[in-house]
Order: C-alpha cells, then sequence, then structure tokens
C-alpha cells in the first residue's frame, strides 16, 4: 500500500477520535445540567402552582398595588388629620372671637350688655358650636367674677361653673390676654382651645371675653368621617380586585395566544404567524418568532436535502468500490487491467473521504474548536500545490485548469485552512465549468493585497441568488445531479475567509459563468 493510500485511511480513521472528544465534552457540559435538576425540581415545588400563572401573578401584583397605595393614602391621611383639623380649629375659634367681641358695648349698664349677653353671644355659640363663650372680670388678686357662660347650646349661665375654673387654671392669663395669643386648656372636660380678649368699660374698667372650642381630633364628626372613609376605601379596593382580574386577563390574552402557537410550531406544525397585536414588545417578539419559524422550516428542508444528497453521493462511490473490488477479486486480469481497476476504487475511496471531511470540517468550524495558527504563507505555492491535486480530475474528465499566478504572493494565514479553501473553490468549479470545460486560476498582487480568483464558464448564477451561495447546503439550480458533493464547500470557505477577516465575494452572469474572488492583507 502506498504512502497516498496510507494518508487516506488515516484521515478517515481519525474523525471517530473527534467524534469522541466532542462527546466527552459534550458530556462535561451536561453533567451541570444533570446536577441542577434536583434542585430545579425543589424550587418548583415550592412555588404555589397557582403563581405560576402569569394572569394570576399580575392580578396579585394588581391587588398588592392597590393594597400598597390605600395603606399610604390612609397612612398620609392620619398624619395630616392632626395638623390640618388643629389649624382649623384654631381659625374657628379665632373667627368665633371676633364675632362675639363685635358687638361688646363701651358701657356696662345700657341696654347694649343685655342685648350682648341674652342674644348676640347666644347668636354665636348656636352658629359656631361646639362652644363655650364667658365673660368675666378678674380683680388685683386673681379672682374672677362671671358675668356670663354661654355654653354650645346657647343657654346662658350666670353662676360660677367648674368648667370655666378648670379652663382658667391651665390657662396662661398674661399669654391669652395680654399678648392676644392662642392658649390650650387642659380639663377634666377635655382639651379646650381658647382665644380671649379684653374690654375697658366706662362704668367698670376692664372686663374680659373668653372663647372656648373643644380641641378633639377623635370627636365623633371625625370618627363618622373615618368610618364612611374605610367603607369607601373597602368598595374601591373590592373594585381594583375585579378590575385587575379582568385587566390581568386582557393582558396575558396575547401572551396565551403565543404560548398556544409556539406549541403548535414545537409540534412541527410551521404555518404558524404570530401577530404582534399592535405593542411594540408583541410586534419585536412576533417578528422574531416568525423569522425563527422561517430558519426552522428552511433548516429543515435543507436538512433533508442534505441527507438525500449525502445519501446518493455516499451511495454511488460504495456501489462502484464493491462492484470493482468484487471484479478484481473474482476475473483474471493483467496487471493493466488490474491497475486500472485499483486507480477506480482508490479514485472514488478518495471521493467518499472527500464527502465525510467536508461535513467534519464544517462541523468543527460551526463549533468554534478549530483554532486558527496564522503565519506567513505564499499563495502562490499553496495554488500550485492544489491544482497538482487535481491532475487526475484533468486526465479523467478532460478538464482545462488555467492558471496565471504572481510569484511573492505572501500573506499572514493559515495555510492549511486556505489551502482548504482553494480545493473547495477550484472543486466547485470544475463541478459547474460548463461546456468548455475549462477552469481559471488567478493569483495576483495589486495595492498590498493578494486577489486569488476562480473563473468557470459554467450556467452562472442568478442575481436574485448570489446571496445564497455560501449558505450551508446551497446547490445551484442549473446543477446536474452528477454533481458531487454535500453542498458545504463554499459554505466553509466563508466561514475560513470571515475568520481570517478577507473580503470575498462572487462575480456572475448567466450563461457565460462565474468567478469566485477573495483577498488578504500582504504580509
Amino acid at each position: 500500500m502506498d504512502n497516498k493510500s496510507e494518508n487516506k485511511i488515516n484521515e478517515i480513521a481519525e474523525p471517530p477520535k473527534e467524534r469522541d472528544k466532542c462527546d466527552a465534552v459534550s458530556d462535561a457540559k451536561a453533567a451541570p445540567a444533570a446536577c441542577d435538576a434536583p434542585n430545579k425540581n425543589k424550587c418548583d415545588k415550592k412555588r404555589l402552582p397557582l403563581i405560576k400563572s402569569v394572569a394570576m401573578n399580575a392580578m396579585v401584583s394588581y391587588c398588592l398595588y392597590s393594597l400598597i397605595i390605600l395603606i399610604l393614602f390612609f397612612a398620609v391621611f392620619f398624619t395630616c388629620i392632626y395638623w390640618i383639623y388643629g389649624e382649623l380649629t384654631e381659625q374657628d375659634t379665632e373667627q368665633i372671637e371676633r364675632s362675639a367681641a363685635a358687638g361688646f358695648p363701651k358701657r356696662i349698664g345700657d341696654n347694649s350688655m343685655v342685648l350682648l349677653y341674652k342674644r348676640r353671644l347666644v347668636e354665636v355659640a348656636r352658629n359656631n358650636k361646639p362652644v363655650a363663650i364667658a365673660v368675666f372680670e378678674a380683680d388685683e388678686n386673681g379672682e374672677y367674677d362671671i358675668c356670663v357662660i354661654v355654653d354650645d347650646m346657647g343657654n346662658g349661665i350666670s353662676d360660677n361653673s367648674d368648667f370655666f375654673d378648670s379652663v382658667m387654671a391651665d390657662l396662661d392669663f398674661a399669654v391669652v390676654f395680654d399678648n392676644g395669643k392662642m392658649g390650650k386648656a387642659n380639663t377634666p372636660f377635655g382639651t379646650y382651645l381658647c382665644k380671649g380678649s379684653k374690654h375697658i368699660t366706662e362704668d367698670c374698667g376692664t372686663t374680659y371675653l373668653l372663647v372656648m372650642k373643644p380641641y378633639d381630633v377623635w370627636n365623633n364628626q371625625t370618627v363618622k368621617i373615618i368610618y364612611v372613609l374605610i367603607v369607601c376605601t373597602a368598595i374601591v379596593f373590592i373594585l381594583a380586585c375585579a378590575f385587575a382580574f379582568f385587566a390581568s386577563r386582557h393582558e396575558t390574552k396575547h401572551l396565551t395566544d403565543f404560548s398556544q402557537k409556539a406549541k403548535r410550531l414545537a409540534d412541527g406544525d410551521y404555518n404558524v404567524v404570530f401577530s404582534g397585536y399592535g405593542y411594540t414588545e408583541y410586534e419585536n417578539l412576533a417578528c422574531a418568532l416568525n423569522s425563527a419559524t422561517q430558519n426552522i422550516q428552511k433548516a429543515e428542508n435543507l436538512q433533508r436535502d442534505i441527507i438525500a444528497n449525502v445519501s446518493h453521493d455516499i451511495r454511488t462511490p460504495l456501489t462502484m468500490i464493491r462492484a470493482y473490488a468484487e471484479m478484481l477479486r473474482d476475473m483474471p486480469m493483467g496487471d493493466d487491467k488490474r491497475q486500472k481497476t485499483a486507480n477506480v476504487i482508490i479514485t472514488e475511496a478518495d471521493r467518499l473521504t472527500s464527502l465525510v471531511s467536508d461535513v467534519l470540517n464544517y462541523s468543527k468550524l460551526e463549533s468554534g474548536v478549530i483554532d486558527y495558527k496564522l503565519e506567513p504563507c505564499d499563495l502562490a505555492f499553496v495554488a500550485s500545490a492544489v491544482l497538482d491535486r487535481f491532475d487526475i480530475v484533468r486526465e479523467r474528465d478532460d478538464i482545462k485548469l488555467l492558471h496565471d499566478i504572481d510569484d511573492g504572493a505572501v500573506v499572514l494565514c493559515d495555510k492549511q485552512k486556505i489551502e482548504q479553501v482553494f480545493y473547495n473553490l477550484i472543486g466547485n468549479a470544475v463541478n459547474y465549468c460548463g461546456d468548455d470545460k475549462t477552469v481559471i486560476l488567478r493569483v495576483k498582487r495589486r495595492d498590498g493585497v493578494v486577489r486569488v480568483e476562480v473563473t468557470d464558464h459554467g450556467s452562472g448564477i442568478d442575481e436574485k441568488d448570489i446571496d445564497s451561495v455560501w449558505d450551508r447546503y446551497y446547490r445551484s439550480p442549473h446543477s446536474t445531479r452528477t454533481v458531487v458533493g454535500t453542498g458545504l464547500g463554499l459554505s466553509i470557505c466563508k466561514s475560513v475567509l470571515t475568520a481570517h477577516e478577507a473580503k470575498f465575494g462572487v462575480v456572475s452572469e448567466i450563461g457565460k459563468g462565474s468567478t469566485f474572488w477573495f483577498e488578504l492583507k500582504q504580509n
């Protein structure tokens, strides 16, 4: 067995090692997931099944939000009620005092004082209850002589009052009557806010007017207001929960539709179309899912195509290898006939090896396990070496392999990978070379780059298909079924050239052929 045959056998024998290595990596990656599985199940058990529903989760969130708002409202209400109640009570007390003092006469002995006691003060008390108004005199010893006390019902009381005494006992007389400020008195009858004034009469000197208004935040009116507020709050919360229920169902209706369509997609129905319902987020999600659906459908079709193509292309060389091997075994033949038969077997084995190599190389490129070793490389030498590998094709199929190669085309690249690009591009041109069976390879230096062109005179490529030729499994619609290959050659070229940051492309015209090219910077 010659060295070339040994190399081919070694190439076929090596892939299983790579597969075992990949399997080992896959198993290693799968291990953490297996370890995490018990924790995942444990977490799932802790969660309430009811909360797993997005609609229920949204409803609970809405209700909690409403409850928090109401709690904050009550907190602010009870915080402000003291300040607001105090301000309003002070304003009312001051207004009552001014109204009562406006009718105070200059002389006590005339009829106007009687009118003050029996009409003016009674009217003021009744219109501003609850309130108590007192008119009194004070001597030098601090003794108080009550002229009249009008209670919150407007009833006049002319005798001494324990209520009045308790107020005056806790009140700062100088602050209220001399400075005219508001005072507060704590009595057994409750807390009262007091506003006083002194009036000088011609008959008996100084007479004092005192307005006493209860200072009780939690009075009957306030309690009633709070009771009504609590009832209204409960009603509002119930309505908010009802709104949350219907709002959550409405908001998650589209998500449910997405889920159902996604399940149909998972079951293999690629006719589903996702809609965004006018919402930006849903539109973006629908666009992504529709694109994914198309890509999955395309991948399914391409998968079927590659299985059919590879099955056919592998079966053909296997059939020929078997047939010629049986001929070599069973039929007596001379050395020339035996050598020709052996050459056919070797050629078909090479074709089979090439198919397997394409699949393995593309798998490595896609998984990113290949490291690129960049080093100075003469593309002229690489091009010549690859052309020599096509000598058997030239002799067997009468292919004309023309070339125009500049010397000194040195670039920084991975020699082995770029050699594969040359081989794939030339092999693709041979498959589609046309009736003249001519393939032209050019390696030219220009403007600091090395440009490589591979030209055939085949049927060409439609303009609409230009961008698709680099896709995996792509085959030109003008190709014949005799073309051998996996459809991965140009896709492998694209991956290698992209890794080298090279410019590449194709120029083609229907009926005149195609030129595939790439450029690498000179070293």
